[in-house]
């Protein structure tokens, strides 16, 4: 008999361990709370595609306001930028920490370093590993301060947009030695023309506790380097994605993915091969296709890409307090389970084929003049291969003529942002 109680007693206090979080109400279902933020935290600091002095890296804390909860989930929502550029204060990533912060959640959107030293498939293999690495010292550094933040270790969640789908999905998966690329140098970095980029492990900081643990993976927009990697050992991680049929930025399936929409640089898998990828694997995956939409269509102010990004944090809200969290049927109401096949007509004839931004002369020598659809103020920004800002412009017209007699010969993109939306374009100069 005293037996049986034991044992009772055990079952009931795992039960209770495991679904810590669910204490009823509208807790991580809706946002019932304000937030508060802890901003430019430094966790870590390592060298870049293109200097040899250690970057400080920062990320920002997002808190439910006046929570006095004691183990909350850890969500982090990590930014794109096609590794090249984009920050934790990034519209899209900014707003997804606060409205999953208002749901319960301690939310942290992080920087990484960015920046490759050519654009080829080594540069970019090494720009993605650099980014895991960060992503693996800033989940040891949430871990180190967990009592400050009243966290539970044991919940973490990574999720990104674009270039941080990717870093989500390889901080999670990416951990094997059969898995390294032959591009990649796991020596130690030990100085300038150093190939070396270090273990999975990294050096961006030197905290002595574990970045394993994720329980959760938030794919949005984002894709891996190879689905094999998510092996048996990962069959308790949640993978939650959502995806564009006409993504012409990351491929929806498996493609080789192509900067600015004319380099080549890797093949990857996208959400849509994951998720069918993890269903032959009997993994637990839950997929959402924006049919015929292009990149991280939630991304901007306008009344569509508002709508996107509610159906967007449903989407989230309701596969992580269900899935992830095991808390019972949510409420939330979303349709699930979309592929390709659900979608009326899909692929990139969907979406115009004429280019918002564009420029020419292209080779040009010492100008080139940019024209865009949009009315009022526009941020023009030229970046170099490493990724670095070399040039920063305000555009008033829909006509622009931008000189850069001073920059030397090589290729270059050009960013213009208007309204939190972003369009690129590759430039190349020749003198």
């Amino acid at each position: 008999m005293r037996r049986t109680l034991l044992a009772i007693c055990i079952l009931i206090l795992g039960i209770t361990s495991a679904n810590a979080q669910c204490v009823g109400g509208n807790r991580y279902k809706a946002p019932v709370f304000g937030y508060d933020s802890v901003m430019n935290l430094i966790y870590g600091q390592n060298v870049t595609a293109n200097t040899s002095i250690p970057l400080d890296l920062a990320l920002d804390i997002y808190l439910p306001a006046n929570d006095t909860f004691q183990k909350r989930p850890l969500f982090f929502i990590t930014h794109g930028g096609s590794f090249l550029f984009g920050s934790k204060a990034d519209g899209d990533v900014v707003n997804l920490c606060r409205e999953f912060a208002k749901r319960g959640y301690v939310c942290v959107s992080q920087d990484y370093r960015t920046g490759m030293e050519e654009f080829n498939s080594v540069s970019a293999s090494r720009a993605v590993w650099r980014a895991m690495q960060d992503a693996r010292a800033a989940i040891r550094y949430m871990k180190a301060n967990a009592e400050v933040y009243n966290i539970d270790t044991n919940m973490i969640i990574y999720g990104g947009s674009s270039a941080g789908g990717f870093t989500a999905l390889q901080a999670a998966f990416l951990d094997e030695p059969q898995e390294i690329l032959p591009s990649i140098d796991t020596s130690v970095y030990n100085g300038s023309g150093s190939s070396g980029l270090g273990n999975f492990r990294g050096t961006t900081n030197n905290l002595p506790n574990s970045s394993n643990g994720i329980k959760a993976v938030v794919n949005l927009c984002g894709a891996i380097g190879d689905t094999s990697w998510i092996q048996p050992k990962d069959k308790d991680v949640v993978v939650i994605s959502m995806h564009g049929t006409a993504d012409r930025t990351v491929p929806y399936g498996a493609d080789i993915i192509k900067l600015l929409n004319s380099i080549p640089l890797l093949t990857v898998h996208g959400s849509y091969s994951i998720h069918k990828a993890l269903d032959k694997k009997g993994q637990d995956n839950y997929f959402y296709t924006y049919c015929g939409k292009d990149h991280v269509p939630y991304a901007g102010f306008g009344l569509e890409e508002r709508a996107w990004m509610d159906t967007t944090i449903r989407f989230v809200s309701k596969y992580v307090y269900e899935k992830v969290l095991k808390c019972g049927n949510s409420g939330i109401v979303v349709r699930s389970g979309i592929d390709s096949s659900d979608c009326p007509t899909t692929g990139i004839s969907n979406f115009s084929s004429t280019n918002t931004v564009s420029i020419y002369p292209n080779p040009t020598q010492s100008s080139f003049t940019i024209q865009n659809q949009f009315t009022g103020t526009k941020l023009c920004s030229i970046y170099n291969v490493s990724g670095q800002k070399i040039k920063t412009l305000i555009l008033k017209e829909t006509e622009n003529t931008v000189d850069v007699i001073e920059l030397p010969n090589g290729v270059y993109i050009v960013k213009v942002e208007n309204n939190n939306v972003t369009y690129l374009q590759k430039l190349i100069i020749e003198k």
